[in-house]
């Protein structure tokens, strides 16, 4: 490893993972109970949503946070990228979970994840482009 700059975003989606799991198996045992009332609710269509889109950004850590700590970029770029990627996740599935929980006000600063999502994947496209060196 070139450097240590992505390895929160991996332990952090090990973690995250491990909660969208967790998220899985009590969707999975409220579905067995066949309630329509739950079915039809927004806690349910939210937590769904939590669930697809904390996967995602769980496995986005791991595999961003891996290739973060192989590139050859500067450091203040990948803390950056580093940073941003963590906001995101917490603050876009996050804050469905906690929305879906019965937090309401929650799904307001979803934005603010989907916006630094965005941001690190333009950057990350950028320190890749750059950040690999030819073998000699």
């Amino acid at each position: 490893m070139k450097n240590e700059i992505g390895k929160k975003n991996m332990v952090f989606g090990f973690a995250y993972f491990i909660t969208t799991l967790l998220l899985g198996l009590y969707l999975a045992n409220k579905g067995q109970s066949q309630d329509p009332a739950w079915e039809d609710s927004p806690a349910h269509h939210l937590l769904g949503t939590a669930h697809a889109h904390g996967n995602l950004e769980s496995v986005l850590n791991i595999v961003i946070g891996f290739i973060l700590c192989h590139l050859e970029v500067p450091g203040g770029l990948a803390k950056i990228v580093s940073i941003l990627l963590l906001v995101g996740a917490i603050f876009h599935s996050g804050m469905l979970y906690l929305t879906g929980l019965g937090l309401g006000a929650a799904i307001n600063l979803a934005p603010i994840g989907a916006i630094s999502l965005i941001a690190t994947m333009a950057l990350m496209a950028y320190l890749t482009a750059i950040g690999f060196k030819k073998s000699s």
